[in-house]
């Protein structure tokens, strides 16, 4: 009964009637995902005690509490100079110790911004998926009626057997509403681009949130991860310093400020530099296969005859001569809705359409005059 009930769920959530493609579906199913998950895990303080702690040298629990609070909120910092040198002989930690007057530190107050950035890096993954959404309207699913795949999938043979009725509906809906899905098709198109945007600005914008560390920060990572730990320049220690010193100021028992320059160690920044290297591969991948996609894109935009081969591609070989006609009175936007149809079609159904389509644009154009058939192919 469960495994009837998965596949049953299974069905409907990925064979449902669906313009996009994967590439699309990893931006915003997926990427998604990945980011809200990110978020919630680099909150669980729970599962690695307080997200800072400081060592004060004051016996007094509030006082404490109050220099963590205040170490979290205005940040910590580590010294440049003393970043790459041996930790247990010369420092503590990496970046950690005496500070010569005039020489550069680092702060680093980033990682309390860290759960609302993956938030909202997150959403904008789901933003181009959420403009195609609103401007499809759900046209597809009814251009498709019940044709698709899930529908026939199952016992109930009514939509095969009434299958040529559909196939006249559908082939006059297409003939008399060609070439006029050019904003449907090219909204698609844009919103494939835009993908590409997010995913290209989301490294950048992360790389100048982690001061400029990101866009290498995985390189680095996997360089030195073989690398003796004793002697080795741990860029995750760099980027999201376990270990960070704070200067904390308050009034002495006479009135005097007292300046106490305290060691903290950031247990959050334990989780960040995982989630952060995890992320540094997936935006990597991500972004050049949607590149190496839009190429694809491209060559469908731009080379009539590879649509002609992709759209042999889905039926069977001895409908290639309808593909021929269809092609000859198809424009961008009506092959492209053509080929999703495609997509969503069991193949012996998509071949017995596509012929009864090219019949029907045949005996059409007949009763044409010249004029008019030279409109149709442009």
């Amino acid at each position: 009964m469960a495994f009837r009930a998965i596949s049953s769920i299974k069905v409907k959530v990925e064979l449902k009637p669906v313009v996009d493609n994967m590439v699309f579906r990893l931006h915003y199913r997926y990427t998604y995902i990945i980011y809200m998950v990110s978020m919630l895990l680099c909150t669980l303080y729970d599962a690695i005690g307080n997200k800072i702690e400081c060592m004060t040298g004051v016996d007094s629990d509030a006082f404490k509490e109050m220099v963590n609070s205040y170490c979290f909120i205005m940040g910590t910092f580590t010294v440049d100079r003393l970043h790459g040198v041996k930790v247990g002989l010369e420092v503590p930690h990496p970046g950690v110790g005496p500070q010569q007057p005039g020489e550069s530190i680092t702060y680093h107050t980033y990682y309390q911004w860290v759960p609302f950035v993956l938030f909202v890096q997150g959403v904008m993954f789901y933003v181009p998926h959420w403009l195609w959404k609103g401007r499809e309207g759900g046209l597809f699913r009814q251009v498709i009626q019940d044709l698709s795949i899930r529908d026939y999938l199952g016992s109930d043979l009514k939509t095969y057997f009434s299958r040529e009725k559909k196939f006249e509906v559908l082939s006059k809906y297409i003939y008399h509403h060609m070439d006029a899905h050019k904003k449907w098709a090219y909204s698609f198109f844009v919103c494939e681009f835009l993908n590409l945007g997010v995913a290209v600005a989301t490294l950048f914008f992360t790389n100048w949130f982690l001061g400029g560390e990101f866009l290498t920060y995985g390189a680095d990572v996997m360089e030195v991860i073989g690398l003796d730990p004793e002697n080795r320049t741990d860029p995750m220690s760099y980027v999201f310093p376990r270990m960070a010193k704070c200067t904390f100021k308050s009034f002495g028992s006479s009135g005097t400020i007292q300046v106490r320059d305290v060691m903290c160690l950031i247990a959050t920044n334990i989780i960040n530099e995982k989630i952060y290297v995890f992320l540094w591969v997936w935006l990597v991948m991500l972004t050049t296969l949607t590149s190496a996609f839009l190429i694809y894109r491209l060559l469908t935009i731009l080379f009539p005859f590879f649509r002609h081969f992709l759209l042999k591609t889905r039926v069977n070989h001895e409908m290639s001569r309808d593909v021929t006609v269809v092609m000859k009175m198809s424009s961008l936007s009506d092959w492209f809705l053509v080929y999703s149809l495609g997509k969503n079609m069991e193949q012996t159904v998509f071949s017995e359409f596509i012929h009864y389509f090219a019949g029907e644009l045949s005996t059409s154009t007949d009763t044409l005059s010249m004029d008019e058939k030279e409109k149709m192919k442009l």
